[in-house]
């Protein structure tokens, strides 16, 4: 693979310079492309027009990097390479941007090109990592949170004899799920996690194993508002900023959404928050969505109708332990999920 991707990289740049010599400093013209797969890319590289141009930069600077790393056997984060831009002159949506197109030129996945987002998911629980270096993560002895591993092709194999997931947005959350001592509380074996927002590729990958190798039940607790909504889609069905190929590879669409429900709001004697125009514009963009389940639906349009929002955090206002005593439990022995 990593040989493939050598070569493919320097077989770019020599049509590149090809190409050169069909430019003039008026207009470029390509002449007739032998490699159609690289196509794309190269009409960007040798226009004259600035917005391409700039564009293109950013790519031929990834390849650079790329090579680089494959040859020494390296590796970089996202925000590494914005840092090493030699430009200094970039923003990060001018490197992701730039890396979509390399991985569609180059047929492969940013990991493949030793490229990762900054690891931010934690993990706490009845699971260990047994990575391909012959390390291993073992959060039965750690006991609090673990971060998880930046690079998810390190993790060779997991052991978990949890009975179910439980799966949280934010860090806010986990962490006071952590200190109210929700493993006592549940008198069984479970796994907490977070992607701390939207989600890294590491902890999209473990929650789809985790699912589909350990068959591994897992509940979702997300807040009652649009961006909640959106990044529980995103676990489920993948993101539409990722190239679906690659996306593909990380969905778990069989996340049962606990709660809070937009329809559960009235149900709890705690503040809520009025939409903002943001909230609504989210709101907008979600229900354009073909795939969205029946249920979902129902609840997004609640939600739009309420012009109220609820964070799950505000569930720790009813009692300090109603979440882990009452709410929690509660659903999961009735099945109360989406």
């Amino acid at each position: 693979m990593h040989l493939v991707i050598v070569y493919n990289i320097e077989q770019i740049v020599i049509y590149f310079l090809e190409q050169l010599k069909y430019c003039t400093s008026g207009d470029c013209q390509l002449s007739a492309r032998r490699n159609l797969y690289i196509k794309t890319l190269t009409q960007r590289i040798v226009t004259c027009k600035m917005t391409n141009f700039q564009r293109s930069s950013f790519c031929f600077y990834i390849l650079m990097e790329v090579h680089n790393m494959t040859l020494n056997g390296g590796k970089c984060s996202l925000r590494e390479l914005f840092y090493k831009d030699p430009a200094n002159c970039c923003k990060t949506t001018n490197i992701y941007n730039g890396l979509k197109d390399v991985c569609a030129v180059l047929h492969t996945t940013p990991w493949n090109l030793r490229i990762f987002a900054s690891g931010k998911g934690l993990i706490a629980g009845a699971i260990r990592f047994l990575m391909i270096s012959g390390d291993m993560i073992d959060c039965y002895t750690h006991g609090g949170a673990v971060l998880l591993p930046q690079d998810h092709n390190e993790i060779d194999h997991m052991e978990t004899s949890a009975s179910f997931v439980l799966l949280v947005e934010k860090d806010t959350l986990f962490s006071k799920l952590i200190s109210q001592k929700i493993f006592e509380s549940f008198g069984t074996d479970i796994i907490l996690i977070t992607g701390k927002g939207y989600p890294d590729i590491c902890t999209r990958y473990v929650l789809q194993r985790l699912s589909t190798v350990h068959k591994l039940p897992i509940y979702a607790l997300f807040d009652a508002d649009p961006f909640g909504i959106e990044i529980l889609l995103i676990y489920q069905f993948g993101s539409r900023k990722m190239e679906k190929n690659i996306s593909n590879n990380l969905v778990c669409p069989a996340i049962q959404w606990l709660g809070l429900h937009p329809t559960e709001i009235n149900m709890f004697n705690f503040s809520s928050t009025k939409l903002e125009e943001a909230d609504n514009r989210k709101l907008q963009n979600i229900l354009h969505n073909n795939y969205l389940k029946p249920s979902i639906r129902v609840e997004l349009l609640a939600l739009q109708y309420s012009q109220r929002k609820v964070h799950i955090d505000e569930l720790h206002s009813l009692s300090q332990r109603f979440l882990i005593k009452d709410y929690l439990p509660n659903k999961i022995k009735r099945n109360l999920v989406i």
